[in-house]
Formats: C-alpha cells, structure tokens, sequence
C-alpha cells in the first residue's frame, strides 16, 4: 500500500512539474537545452524529493527535523543548479551521494510511525478541503490559527471605534490569525514582488492578476464568521459592506506595496500605472466581489 502510494505522489508530481516546465518551454530554452537526459534527471529529483519527505517519519527531534530540511532544501538547489549549468559530473555525483544516503537510511529495519503517518493524510486532506473552499463553503472547516500580538494591536489602533466598524474589526482580526489565509496573501505578495523585478516592463499585469488572485481567495473568509456574531444588531447589509471595506482596504494595501516594490526597481511605474491599480481593485470589489457577499447566508453553525 505504502508503495503504491508514493509511485502515485511520485507520478502526480511528475506530471506537475513536466506541464510547468512544458508551459515555460520558451523560456527555459534561452538558458538550456531542454533534452531527454534533463527531463530523466528532473524526475529523478522529485523522486529524490518524495523519498526524503518519507524519511521525516523516523526522525526523532526537532534538530534532527530542521537540519534534514536543510539538507533536502539545499540539495535539491544543488541538482538544479549543476542540471541547468550542464555540469554534469557534479550533478551525477551528488545525486549519487543522496540517493545511496537514502537507500541506506530506508534500507535500515524500521517501525513505520503511525502517528507521522495519520497527521500527513490528515494534513492532505485539509489541503484538498481548502481548495473546495474557495469555490464552496465546507462546513466545521478547521482552521489554523496563531496570535500574532503585534499585527492584532496594530488592527486595533488602525480601527476606530465605533459601533459601524466592528465588522471591519473582526474581519481583520479574523485574516490577521487565521494562518490559511495571512500566508496566502503574504505568499501571493512575495511572487508579485519578484515578479515585477524579474519582468519589469510587463509586471503591472502580473500585479493584476495577483490583486485578482488574492481577492478571489479572501472571499471565503466571510464563511469562517459563527452564527452567534450574527446576533450583534447590525443589519445584514452592514455586514456584507464591512466585508467589502476589509477585502478593499487589504487589495489596496496590497497593490501599493507592488508599486512600491516596482517604483524602487524601475523607473517604468509612473502614474499610469497607479491610476489603472487603483481603478482595478476598487471595480473589483464592488462589481465582482460584492456579487459573492452574503454573510448571513454563509455563516458556519455551531
């Protein structure tokens, strides 16, 4: 079972990584030549990627934890790195090196960890439910959560207080902890960033579909609200305004960080550019977003 189960994550991830490359073939081509023996040893690097997730389960602390994490990270840069060098012998060698390191370390009689086991399905599993979410609500969704003092003070001096902003309040307070979606704008951030400095003169429309991207996936925010918070007397359209207020103020905020990021690399983000951001996420929000709204309609019972 156990084998079978990493030849369908190995092939799944095969498949994946061929049809990215496949789409940015063009690309790719004016720094190598993409041949038969580069794409072998491309999947043998996810397989060498796979089998090193699988050698977490044996692991016994957290130092042995990160400094395996190490290891795989760096690894896998190095194989890539001499792969599209077309240095060959240090490619081979090193692939050599790790895939005998695995072969011993697996090789080694060993209990499987049921409890490692159990927590990764578990895990994959919330992976598949959060992509549900955002076409559909998935009721008793659990979510992970932290604190995060700093950020959660900060919502609380930007917010005012007043009867009309408590919807306002929650939200943020809701996006600043849930983990899923805070790492969801943080990531979507970072590859906007690096996007608009690896292309500079058409980054602005990447910029657009990452303002898109984010705000299409912060609408099922308005499903994590509990019933009993319906029970404030605020009207329903209240609610669903303050949620069209927090999706725009965090879009907005967003945007301009992108434009800073670009107006610091080049010289290219004028005006123009600012005016067409501004525009998109506010016709966003309201024409496209507030179709979607409905916080009373979406509430998870407890």
């Amino acid at each position: 079972y156990f084998i079978k189960s990493l030849v369908y994550s190995f092939v799944i991830d095969a498949i994946k990584l061929l049809s990215l490359i496949t789409v940015l073939l063009s690309l790719f081509l004016h720094t190598t030549n993409i041949n038969l023996p580069i794409f072998i040893l491309i999947v043998g690097i996810v397989f060498y990627n796979i089998l090193m997730k699988w050698t977490e389960q044996w692991l016994e602390n957290h130092v042995q934890f990160v400094l395996h994490r190490l290891n795989r990270v760096f690894s896998i840069y190095l194989m890539c790195y001499f792969l599209f060098k077309n240095d060959w012998i240090f490619e081979l060698v090193l692939m050599s090196v790790n895939f005998a390191y695995l072969i011993y370390f697996i090789g080694k009689k060993r209990n499987l960890n049921w409890e490692w086991l159990i927590a990764e399905e578990e895990s994959a599993l919330l992976r598949n439910f959060k992509f549900i979410n955002i076409f559909i609500d998935v009721p008793n969704f659990k979510r992970s959560f932290r604190n995060r003092r700093l950020l959660t003070m900060i919502v609380k001096r930007c917010i005012p207080y007043s009867q009309s902003s408590t919807f306002v309040y929650l939200y943020s307070h809701l996006f600043v902890r849930y983990n899923d979606y805070f790492y969801l704008y943080l990531r979507l951030t970072v590859i906007g960033i690096f996007a608009n400095y690896a292309m500079p003169t058409s980054g602005w429309i990447f910029t657009l579909l990452i303002l898109f991207a984010t705000g299409f996936q912060i609408i099922p925010l308005q499903h994590e609200i509990k019933q009993s918070v319906l029970l404030y007397p605020i009207s329903k359209s209240q609610m669903n305004k303050s949620f069209l207020k927090f999706v725009l103020v965090i879009l907005y905020a967003q945007f301009f960080i992108l434009y800073i990021g670009r107006f610091i690399h080049t010289s290219t983000a004028n005006i123009y550019y600012l005016a067409i951001g501004i525009l998109f996420v506010y016709l966003f929000v309201n024409f496209f977003v507030s179709k979607r709204v409905n916080v009373s309609g979406s509430a998870i019972k407890e």
